[in-house]
This record gives structure tokens, C-alpha cells and sequence, in this order.
């Protein structure tokens, strides 16, 4: 098969560029079974220091390390991939103790995505947290988002619980990690803190209002996310990977529970190029983003990693490979789909906002394109398929669910006035207000109508901006959601 190195190369080149030399950057890379075949980098390794970026700088992945510990659980064969989480993790709540290991690594477990559990309880992610006491919290949450096998939806929340059933089975991530970096002659390690020394780390850049900052998190960071290395690293891993048997079943799509196939396999997101349907992942904490893309035919892929937040690495490693096949990129973006504004579904907490080329649901932004009079979003994780009803609501699919968003309305429901609790957090609702918050980050938040008993109200998290969904469930209940924790429930003081 013809592949277009000197044009993606060209490609990369100029992507690389535009990062500048004095700001953060990444690096790019692009490689076959005979090695590397393209290499570029820009930017800087430190905002305020000249060392360039390279190829050997070592970053954080994100969640570019969840495929790796899927194949963790493949190679090792401890668990198997149909025991539910319950059998090996006995303090489990029933709900997530029913979840198996297969729809925990292939986002259809409805497991509540930690960090955003702890957002919906006024921890930001500068918040320190062990790892003993996250198990300990998520194992008592008795709730899912959803149903197991009926949807996928992504959160990390499966790869934490995973990585603890192997530990209960004498599997520690961490080890098994280093001794596939010592079989391949890589730096690739599992840091589980963001204060874990890595010699040469490259540290994370956030735009803010007067330029950088370096990014922080304080959560234990689990196998969802904890490796780090440099893109050489990531690129031999992966051209390791192609070669065995693993790669195969960590890419087949896992169906749902009705038979309905997806686009996610485990630690793996198929995406189509042309004809072809081609695995990879993307990955982002807070200063970096990450992504690769493979063409296990081929024995080609794309790796991108960044030390610059602001940079759609998934995206990057797409196009780039998109130039190395060949193909055209057709899309078109859904810039006319409905009336922007505020959406919300009948009932329950589904809400979103429709802008031109993109929609925001619970909080979480995908990029919308034409298919065949569908406006369709391209991450297999995030599925959404919606066209415009004659009455001016949206229907369709997401997740590979039914959904009607019909447009938000004020219809005078009062607003659920007064103190709230929910595991030590407390919450205060008044005036059209939401009080979050202590001390000098206490925010005063409008509530925005969706009808129907449901609010908005924005809150923010290290400058960043949350839009949380409140939903009055009685006269003593509230719940808070965002887009991978919808589960969250104050009760009346």
C-alpha cells in the first residue's frame, strides 16, 4: 500500500510551527515496522527556558495509558474479562460490584467517573487525595450512570477499579509497566502522583490570562492515566503492540448488551479513515494532551504529545494519518443543525447546548459533522447522532441511546431554596443562586431554567469553567451531574 511519508512529514512540519518557538509545544511522530519515519518537534520543554522539546522528552500520557493496562489484564490473565468487579472487590455497593471487568475497560460499566465526583463535591483538581481513601469513596457510591452493556459513556472510574481487582490478585500496574520498559529498553513508568520524580519530566502548560501556567493535579492518579514517558517511547510500545496478538482483541468493539455494535474496545477507540476503521486513543490532564492512531495492516501510526493544553492531539494524529493514506478529508461541519441554545431531554439530567459546528453535552464539547443529513460527532466514546425534529427539537442517538432534546424553558418551577449536604460538602441555594464554595473561592452562581425542575449553574475549578446540572428529585433531594458523573445527591439540611 502506497503511504505519503514526505507529505505528512510536511504536514506535521507545519502543524509544529505554529507553536512557536518561546511557548510550550510537542512532539510528532510517525513510524512503520522498518522504525521511525518522521519526527518533528516545537516549542519549548519550559515556558521561560530555551530547552527545545524532542522526541525523548518525557511527558505524561493521560489516558493513552488505558489500553495499556487492558493489555495488562490480557497478557497477565488474571481476571477474567467476565467477572463482575463485586467477586474480587468485596466492598463494592451492589450496583458497581455488578459491573464486569470487560464493560469497566470498555466505557459500558455506568460507573461514575471519580474526578468528577469530587468536582460535584466542591474538590477541585488541585485537591490531594490518597489512594485508599478514593477506593474506599467510590466503592460506597450506590448508584450508576447507566445501566451496564447500555451505553457507552466515557469515565475512568472502570480503570481505577481494575487496576485494584489486579492488585487483589497480586498484579501490581506499576511493576508490570517497568518490566515491559526494561523488555523494550523504554522510559515509560506509572506515576501515581503528580509529585513522582521523573528524571527530564516536561511539565504541563495551561493558557491563562497572561500566558502559562504549569498544570497541576492532586488526585492518586490511576491506571486511567498514570503513564509517562517520551514519544519514542509511546512509538515503540506501539510498534510492539502491533506485532502480538493482544492488539487484535483490545481493538474489536465491544458490543452493547442488546447486540448493538460500538466504536470502543478495550483502552481502545476506533476511528474511520476513508474505508477502514483504525485504533487509537487520546489523553488529557491538566498542561498536556496526547494522542495516537495506528494501522496495524500497515504497521504504521501516528503518536502526538504535547506539553500545551490547548492542542487537539487526537485530532492531529487523525489528519496526520488521514495524509499518510491518502485520504480526503470530506467533513463537513453541522454549522446550521437547529437554533443554538440550551437543550434539555423530557426528564432525567441530559442538557445540552447547540453551537455552530459543536454541541456541549453535560458539560463535555464534541465537534459536530454532516453525514447523510445527520449532524454526528467522530469519538466512539462519545457518540451522538442528532437531527433536527419538525418541532424544533433534536433527536437521535447518544451513546448509542434514543434521546429527544427539546429547548430549555423558564416554566416558573421555584428553584429548591436552602442548605444542602452531601458527604461533608455543603451547597446553599436562594435568590435564583447557587452559593458554592468556602472562603475565598466561595462563588455566587445564577441558575439557569432548563425546565422541568433542572438548573444550570457554572462554577470553576483552576480558572476552568463547570457548567454542573442540578435536578430536584423531592422536596429533600437534589442531584448535581456532569458529563461522567451523573450521581450525586445532596440531601435537605
Amino acid at each position: 500500500m502506497l503511504m505519503h511519508w514526505a507529505a505528512a512529514a510536511e504536514r506535521a512540519s507545519a502543524i509544529v510551527e505554529e507553536w512557536g518557538r518561546a511557548s510550550p509545544g510537542g512532539v510528532i511522530l510517525g513510524f512503520d515496522r522498518g522504525g521511525i519515519r518522521l519526527s518533528v518537534a516545537g516549542g519549548v520543554a519550559r515556558i521561560g527556558e530555551a530547552a527545545p522539546l524532542s522526541a525523548d522528552s518525557p511527558m505524561r500520557w493521560a489516558s493513552v495509558t488505558k489500553h495499556v493496562l487492558a493489555e495488562t489484564v490480557l497478557r497477565t490473565g488474571v481476571l477474567p474479562l467476565d467477572l463482575p468487579l463485586g467477586e474480587e472487590l468485596a466492598e463494592l455497593a451492589p450496583a458497581p460490584g455488578s459491573v464486569t471487568v470487560r464493560q469497566a475497560l470498555s466505557m459500558q460499566g455506568g460507573l461514575p467517573d471519580t474526578r468528577e465526583m469530587l468536582t460535584l463535591l466542591g474538590l477541585g483538581t488541585a485537591s490531594v487525595t490518597d489512594k485508599a481513601a478514593l477506593l474506599a469513596f467510590s466503592a460506597g457510591i450506590p448508584r450508576l450512570n447507566a445501566e451496564p452493556g447500555t451505553e457507552v459513556a466515557y469515565s475512568n472510574a472502570g480503570y481505577r477499579l481494575v487496576e485494584a481487582a489486579l492488585e487483589r490478585r497480586g498484579v501490581r500496574f506499576a511493576d508490570q509497566v517497568a518490566a515491559q520498559a526494561a523488555r523494550l529498553g523504554t522510559g515509560m513508568r506509572a506515576m501515581e502522583y503528580w509529585s513522582d520524580p521523573l528524571p527530564g519530566l516536561v511539565p504541563g502548560h495551561v493558557p491563562c490570562a497572561d500566558g502559562w501556567r504549569v498544570g497541576f493535579q492532586g488526585m492518586h492518579i490511576s491506571a486511567a492515566g498514570s503513564l509517562a514517558g517520551s514519544a519514542t517511547d509511546l512509538a515503540v510500545w506501539l510498534a510492539d503492540l502491533m506485532t502480538r496478538p493482544e492488539c487484535a482483541t483490545l481493538s474489536a468493539p465491544v458490543p452493547l448488551r442488546s447486540g448493538v455494535g460500538t466504536g470502543y474496545g478495550l483502552g481502545i477507540s476506533l476511528t474511520t479513515i476513508g474505508a477502514r476503521r483504525l485504533p487509537g486513543h487520546g489523553g488529557a490532564q491538566p498542561g498536556y494532551r496526547s494522542g495516537f492512531l495506528l494501522d496495524p495492516k500497515t504497521g504504521a501510526g501516528i503518536v502526538v504529545l504535547c506539553n500545551r493544553e490547548d492542542v487537539a492531539a487526537t485530532g492531529l494524529a487523525q489528519q496526520l494519518m488521514r495524509v499518510l493514506l491518502g485520504v480526503r478529508d470530506d467533513a463537513r461541519p453541522a454549522a446550521s443543525l437547529a437554533a443554538p441554545g440550551l437543550y434539555a431531554a423530557p426528564e432525567g439530567n441530559l442538557w445540552a447546548e447547540l453551537r455552530s459546528g459543536s454541541i456541549t453535552l453535560r458539560d463535555a464539547e464534541e465537534a459536530l459533522v454532516m453525514d447523510d443529513g445527520w449532524a454526528v460527532s467522530t469519538p466512539a466514546h462519545a457518540l451522538v447522532r442528532l437531527r433536527p425534529a419538525p418541532d424544533g427539537a433534536l433527536e437521535g442517538e447518544i451513546g448509542h441511546l434514543p434521546v429527544r432534546l427539546e429547548p430549555a424553558t423558564d416554566d416558573g418551577t421555584p428553584s429548591p431554596d436552602g442548605d444542602w449536604h452531601a458527604h461533608g460538602a455543603t451547597l446553599r441555594i436562594g435568590a435564583g443562586h447557587a452559593l458554592w464554595g468556602r472562603g475565598p473561592q466561595a462563588e455566587r452562581a445564577p441558575l439557569v431554567p432548563l425546565g422541568r425542575g433542572r438548573w444550570l449553574f457554572t462554577v470553576h475549578d483552576q480558572g476552568t469553567p463547570r457548567r454542573i446540572c442540578l435536578r430536584r428529585l423531592n422536596e429533600d433531594r437534589i442531584e448535581l451531574s456532569l458529563s461522567r458523573a451523573r450521581v450525586i445527591e445532596y440531601e435537605r439540611m
